[in-house]
């Protein structure tokens, strides 16, 4: 896209790849922008990458150049500097990292936006023949980074427990459209989950605790699963025999709209996976909560830093198959109090995580 003139600043905006099917999440961070104009900038494009609004811009034409820039930073920089950028935001840990000699040759603040498990997977700590390009210039990077935005306060302590300075870290949460918000009501259906399927999502958690109701002679709620991912084959191996369980596969955002609009409830029943990874703030959380679902959750990352037991949702903890069943017959045994709960949640989903809002936010931070 050729250069527009300067009239309007600029902002870098760096993903490894752009747009990935699972991360819409990072064109909402700029919907609001009015001062600022995004300049994607990213390895590869495809997927998704019609519905950024912004110039997008290759580090490379081709994979040797591609390569040659996320081993040492090289690349064309007249054509980033066109744009007279005033930051760099990054997405992910490893983003900030594969940003950094980019924003230090330019000579721009750089942003770093960690979203989960960029901060808790065990793999990027661990000590390895070869450091990671991540591993290699995590030390510079917390010395350079301007800032480092946390998708819940879960995060942040964590990349404080890293050594991350407290003072740069910024618990930013991701902001959802609050301007279509259902109207709470009594609902009746089946029960649904909603995300992919890998182990930090729980799902067979879940799975556990309807066997759990089965076994114990107790009526089994109704389930749709929806979503794909590696753990699929292995959950609907462990769902033979409970007839209540429909796996959908993946689902458009128009298809979960609706299957949220019809529920009872969502189950989130996320948990720390066996290699650290965890969930910052899932975004399914809020959407539920839009379409005033209401929410059964576990206590895990930042989910109670909206879901609070009894009065915007219900949390079991996590991991735990008993807890997680008593909870949902707790909810099943309640329909009339779960209206109360949603009324609660879409307050402090508008004080919290409106997207214009924290999209505003985001832009008074890239411009400090």
């Amino acid at each position: 896209m050729p250069v527009s003139p300067a009239s309007r600043q600029h902002c870098l905006v760096f993903r490894d790849k752009l747009l990935l099917p699972s991360e819409g999440f990072i064109k909402t961070h700029y919907h609001a922008f009015d001062q600022l104009r995004p300049v994607y900038v990213a390895n590869r494009f495809g997927w998704r990458c019609d519905e950024l609004d912004g110039p997008m811009i290759s580090t490379a034409g081709t994979r040797a150049g591609q390569f040659l820039f996320k081993q040492t930073g090289m690349t064309d920089l007249a054509k980033f500097a066109a744009y007279q950028p005033v930051a760099i935001h990054a997405h992910f840990g490893r983003g900030g990292a594969l940003a950094l000699p980019l924003a230090q040759r330019l000579g721009l603040p750089l942003y770093v936006t960690f979203h989960g498990g960029d901060a808790t997977k065990k793999t990027h700590q661990r000590q390895r023949l070869v450091p990671t390009i991540y591993q290699r210039r995590l030390a510079a990077l917390k010395t350079h980074a301007r800032g480092f935005l946390c998708v819940s306060d879960f995060i942040a302590g964590r990349l404080r427990d890293q050594g991350f300075p407290q003072d740069k870290l910024i618990t930013h949460y991701i902001g959802i459209d609050c301007g279509t918000l259902e109207a709470p009501r009594q609902r009746n259906g089946r029960l649904l989950f909603a995300g992919r399927l890998t182990g930090k999502k729980g799902v067979d958690i879940l799975l556990g605790a309807l066997r759990h109701l089965q076994k114990g002679g107790l009526p089994v709620p109704e389930l749709d699963i929806a979503g794909s991912g590696p753990e699929e084959t292995a959950l609907r191996s462990a769902a033979r025999g409970l007839d209540t369980v429909r796996f959908l596969g993946w689902q458009t955002p128009d298809q979960l709209a609706r299957l949220m609009h019809e529920a009872l409830a969502v189950v989130v029943p996320s948990r720390q996976a066996e290699d650290g990874d965890c969930e910052g703030l899932p975004t399914v959380v809020l959407e539920a909560i839009r379409a005033a679902a209401p929410v059964l959750a576990t206590r895990h990352a930042g989910i109670p830093e909206i879901i609070e037991d009894g009065v915007t949702g219900y949390l079991a903890p996590e991991n735990d198959v008993i807890a997680l069943a008593e909870m949902l017959q707790r909810a099943g045994k309640q329909t009339e109090t779960l209206p109360d709960l949603v009324t609660n949640a879409q307050k402090r989903l508008k004080q919290n995580f409106d997207a214009t809002i924290q999209s505003r936010r985001l832009q008074d931070i890239l411009r400090s």
